[in-house]
């Protein structure tokens, strides 16, 4: 069995500012601290009690919108404008950390560990990884300007259309992965790559003086949290699909966006004249 072998990093953070105390959620409302299912309370209001001097931003779906148009070219904003929601945030997340720099955190994660217990002295960028799988998409830690995110970026509208053959799902871990490997280590990596290659890049990381890392093991075992039975709030008991149905969320996986609806119907009506044309043809 090879041994692990330090995977040097080509990405000089040195001249980057520190981690700004900002912490960027999105929502479809801004009231979500209000309710009581065990996600909000061991997650984002757990996350705001023991951060107190972290500003807490929540963004509903309206400032998600606004964000992107100020930040998109037209064309760009285009192809995103009748996208689902939570294809807009896998987007609008990356330019938040890049422009803005902070923590960006998915509102289902649970939280008890102080950002300031975690975030070292002297750390531009944490880059917590899933298993062996891929590097976290829903938990980002960063300074302002991150090359990561810009190739991110790029990457994310290079590969996006008026409609995504692919679905939604190749826009956000996959790209995020490709970025990040290629940004820090100099080569381009897939998702789910040999242990081995992963327990290298958290070796390197762990070994930085700009970086940090963690193998999570969501939900109960990660950078923000580790599960205490003792200490978790079962509130009004209602699990992560049950809390998703009471607030009236669609699974992202689920139906489609408008611009493929739209072209469904144009294509359909186009097949419809079509078979008009030939029908009248054939009577004359």
């Amino acid at each position: 069995m090879k041994e692990n072998i330090d995977t040097p990093i080509k990405l000089d953070l040195s001249k980057h500012d520190n981690i700004p105390k900002l912490i960027h959620v999105s929502w479809k409302t801004k009231n979500i601290l209000d309710n009581k299912s065990p996600i909000i309370l061991n997650g984002l209001a757990n996350l705001k009690k023991i951060n107190p001097n972290y500003k807490l931003e929540i963004s509903d779906d309206k400032d998600v919108e606004i964000y992107l148009k100020s930040k998109l070219r037209k064309w760009d904003y285009i192809k995103i404008k009748n996208k689902k929601i939570v294809e807009k945030i896998d987007l609008w997340r990356l330019f938040k950390i890049y422009y803005e720099g902070g923590i960006y955190v998915d509102i289902d994660r649970y939280c008890n560990i102080p950002f300031d217990d975690i975030i070292k002295n002297g750390t531009k960028c944490i880059l917590p990884t899933c298993g062996n799988i891929d590097f976290s998409q829903d938990l980002m830690i960063s300074c302002r300007e991150n090359p990561i995110f810009k190739k991110a970026i790029e990457y994310n509208l290079a590969s996006r259309f008026i409609i995504n053959p692919r679905g939604v799902f190749h826009l956000g871990p996959p790209i995020y992965m490709r970025a990040i490997t290629e940004c820090v280590f100099g080569k381009r990596e897939k998702r789910k790559p040999p242990s081995l290659v992963m327990n290298n890049y958290r070796l390197s990381l762990k070994n930085s003086k700009y970086f940090q890392t963690y193998k999570e093991n969501l939900p109960n075992d990660s950078l923000i949290f580790k599960y205490d039975k003792n200490n978790f709030q079962n509130g009004n008991g209602l699990g992560k699909a049950e809390f998703y149905d009471s607030q009236k969320i669609t699974p992202w996986s689920s139906g489609y966006d408008k611009n493929t609806i739209i072209l469904l119907i144009i294509f359909l009506c186009i097949a419809i004249l079509i078979i008009i044309i030939k029908s009248v043809a054939n009577t004359v």
